[in-house]
């Protein structure tokens, strides 16, 4: 087994990650630190790192979440165009996590109904599951400019988006839907309830599928259903990932993406907790095989705000006794 382990919201902001560590004690990570060779980049958005691993100039992520969650994109062009709440503070309109809405399928299927004739004109608007809304584009793509709706998750609406030359068509439609949702019962009812409302509709993963692709993995273990989706159309083997660690045969990357969402609330606490039990369940049982040679290699990919980083690790690299555990600080260097 080879095992690639990705682990998004790893590497907080480097004063924050260096306040939350300086007391904390994981012995696999910081074994990995000392005894693995690491190498560091440029901040990566988690879906750009997969299309180079793929070899992809893009990522037809809409098709992909369709064809990850059981429906068939066929030669179609799809766009997600998913509901979410907005959040304001000082600085301005954040985007909240779309999944505090935790919307009902009759919510879901009552907001769909209400905005689908503002986009009748483009296409079909479905969804696979609440929340996950997709436009079957009638008359083929459009020149657009997004943001991945998991990358822009926590961070500050930019008014221009989409953009591109089909954007301003986009905003004014997006207006209208905004005016819509805000008047809706189903709002109103969530709105009295102290539930967040839907405010917004955010149009992201333009594409289609046009053939199958060729993978680096045999099999991905992910939550992520445009991850599914992509290990669907690469012919291998797809599945939500185990709570700890499995041995399995081949080239193997699991996404445990559990820090992502403490790290973009910048919740210490939670992060911490989270950290020690990926730890415990997944670092050092494999740590432990690549030790006693039933893992070949373990890669860890770590992405963060600030930077990525890379460590990679051996049977012959945790030999080298002389080589010390360092600090968990060592992830801010």
């Amino acid at each position: 087994m080879r095992l690639t382990l990705c682990l998004p919201g790893l590497l907080l902001p480097r004063q924050a990650l260096l306040d939350t560590v300086s007391d904390f004690q994981l012995p696999a990570l910081m074994r990995l630190l000392g005894q693995g060779r690491l190498h560091r980049d440029i901040p990566t958005a988690h879906y750009v790192r997969v299309m180079q691993r793929w070899e992809l100039e893009e990522l037809p992520a809409a098709a992909l979440r369709l064809f990850g969650e059981g429906g068939e994109p066929e030669a179609d062009d799809w766009i997600c165009l998913d509901p979410v709440h907005l959040g304001v503070d000082r600085r301005g309109v954040k985007l909240e996590d779309p999944a505090q809405l935790a919307l009902t399928a009759a919510e879901d299927a009552d907001l769909r109904a209400a905005v689908a004739p503002l986009f009748a004109g483009l296409g079909e608007l479905s969804a696979t599951r609440p929340g996950h809304w997709h436009l079957r584009l009638a008359g083929g793509g459009f020149a657009l400019v997004t943001r991945a709706l998991p990358d822009a998750i926590g961070g500050y609406v930019d008014p221009a988006l989409p953009g591109g030359h089909d954007g301003a068509d986009w905003r004014r439609l997006l207006a209208e839907a905004q005016i819509v949702l805000h008047a809706h019962p189903v709002n109103r009812a969530r709105d009295a309830a102290g539930r967040p409302t839907v405010d917004h509709l955010w149009p992201w993963g333009e594409g289609r599928l046009q053939g199958r692709f060729a993978a680096p993995f045999d099999a991905l273990w992910t939550h992520d259903s445009v991850l599914l989706g992509l290990a669907r159309a690469s012919s291998i083997a797809g599945r939500p990932p185990p709570a700890a660690f499995e041995k399995a045969p081949g080239n193997v990357a699991v996404v445990v993406d559990d820090l992502a969402t403490p790290a973009r609330r910048l919740d210490a606490l939670a992060w911490r907790e989270t950290l020690a039990r990926i730890e415990r369940d997944w670092l050092a049982p494999a740590v432990d095989a690549v030790m006693r040679g039933r893992c070949s290699s373990l890669h860890v990919a770590a992405f963060g705000a600030d930077a990525s980083l890379d460590i990679d690790v051996s049977r012959l690299d945790l030999l080298k006794f002389w080589r010390r555990p360092q600090p968990l600080a060592r992830l801010a260097a």
